[in-house]
């Protein structure tokens, strides 16, 4: 464990005030580890004004939690969601034709011009606060790779954070349009960030699995680090209202734009069946929509012309505050998972389950359909069967299983926390562990 008051850094491309994939899970573990005595740097990107607005910036209000921000040094364009001008479009041409003459690898990642800035602006802190501890987490990827080069300068301890799969999920971050050229390259990365490490964690047993196997030499160095909840912004669990409504719904982002427009596209088709069929229920049956890091315009679309906007309603983000006591209040979360993460247990689940809301997950079987059902933490339903499978449970013909009792104290964030730096200092794992 560090020592009492010493410090750490964070590098996390992704951090409030800028929205983003990524930045809440270190935001929240900032903020533990600052209760917890160690005065947290984070370097992260500096991203355009558009982008401000995280719903959890407040987390960062703490003394002891200084960030750090760095430019961005890559084209917005090429990870805004979606391109609603021609301009954008034509600008996204320009940079994934220019791009790959100046970066190897994956010229989708966010970090691949970050490499001298970050190792001064690191190096500087190190120095100056006697780090000994550095946190990584991609993606970006390529923030991993450059942060190797502080171990060897600097002689830190680094703790890298897979947040997601690397190279072997083709669909991630632009990889299924590389060359084979630069995925090999890329594997070359990943391979000296898994050697490198002093510890590799991720929020994902499927990761922490392939990541064992892969490399069964660094296999001691691989643990989980789950995403956790936090007490503060939750609030306790509300008892179920009996009124006679029934209220679903969906908060935070919204992954893969071809498969999310065919969720909606059958949600709208339950909607359209319950109205045709019991429209006495529809009356009382709303869908309520908080999506955050992009538009919604062509959602809204989808909704009107069948002239369900009063049914399926959008609205914009809300502190997270405001968005638990709205789940707290609903009777079930509606929640889609792309089928690139259909074994990705995200944060979002564990803090409905701390709420007691089902959870009806849309997606492909897998691990995260397993572990609501293991669970008894609602139900799962594959996107086709979701325009026959929802009416009946909005009808209230289908109850939906969940265990009010199951236990969530291994997930709370001090907890977490805690364990987590205790293990900081545990010597590097020897070869054939």
């Amino acid at each position: 464990m560090p020592r009492p008051g010493e410090h750490i850094l964070i590098i996390a491309h992704t951090f409030p005030p800028y929205r983003g994939i990524g930045g809440r899970r270190w935001a929240k573990f900032a903020k533990a580890f600052a209760r917890q005595g160690h005065p947290v740097h984070v370097i992260h990107s500096k991203g355009p004004r558009e982008l401000l607005g995280s719903l959890w910036t407040e987390d960062l209000r703490h003394p002891d939690i200084h960030p750090v921000d760095l430019p961005q040094r890559y084209p917005t364009v090429l990870f805004k969601r979606p391109l609603t001008h021609a301009s954008e479009r034509l600008a996204y041409h320009f940079w994934t034709r220019v791009l790959p003459l100046f970066a190897a690898g994956n010229y989708f990642d966010k970090a691949v011009f970050w490499r001298r800035q970050l190792l001064r602006t690191a190096g500087d802190l190190i120095t100056r606060y006697d780090i000994r501890q550095v946190i990584v987490t991609g993606a970006p990827f390529r923030l991993m790779v450059h942060a190797l080069e502080l171990k060897a300068s600097c002689g830190v301890a680094l703790t890298c954070d897979f947040r997601d799969p690397w190279t072997w999920l083709a669909t991630a971050y632009g990889q299924s349009l590389l060359s084979e050229e630069r995925m090999a390259h890329e594997r070359l990365l990943e391979r000296r960030v898994v050697e490198g490490a002093d510890r590799i964690v991720s929020p994902h047993p499927s990761v922490i699995d392939h990541l064992r196997k892969a490399y069964p030499e660094q296999a001691a160095k691989v643990e989980r680090l789950p995403h956790a909840i936090d007490p503060d912004e939750l609030g306790d669990p509300m008892p179920p209202r009996n009124d006679g409504e029934f209220r679903l719904i969906y908060a935070g982002s919204l992954y893969g734009a071809e498969e999310a427009e065919a969720y909606l596209e059958k949600v709208v088709l339950a909607f359209e069946a319950l109205r045709m069929h019991d429209p006495e229920r529809f009356a009382h049956v709303t869908f309520d929509l908080y999506i955050t890091g992009h538009g919604v315009e062509a959602y809204r679309e989808m909704v009107r012309g069948p002239g369900l906007e009063d049914r399926i309603r959008f609205h914009a983000p809300r502190p997270a505050k405001e968005i638990f006591r709205l789940i707290a209040a609903s009777d079930a979360v509606l929640i889609f998972i792309p089928s690139f993460n259909k074994d990705l247990l995200g944060t979002k689940f564990t803090e409905v389950f701390h709420l007691r809301r089902p959870v009806i997950h849309v997606g492909e079987p897998g691990a995260v359909s397993r572990f609501i059902r293991d669970n008894r933490l609602g139900t799962s339903i594959p996107v086709d069967a979701l325009a026959t499978e929802l009416p009946p449970i909005m009808r209230g013909e289908r109850d939906l299983d969940i265990d009010p009792t199951h236990d969530l104290s291994a997930h709370l964030l001090d907890h977490i926390a805690r364990r987590f730096l205790d293990g900081l200092d545990t010597p590097p794992a020897t070869n054939g562990a």
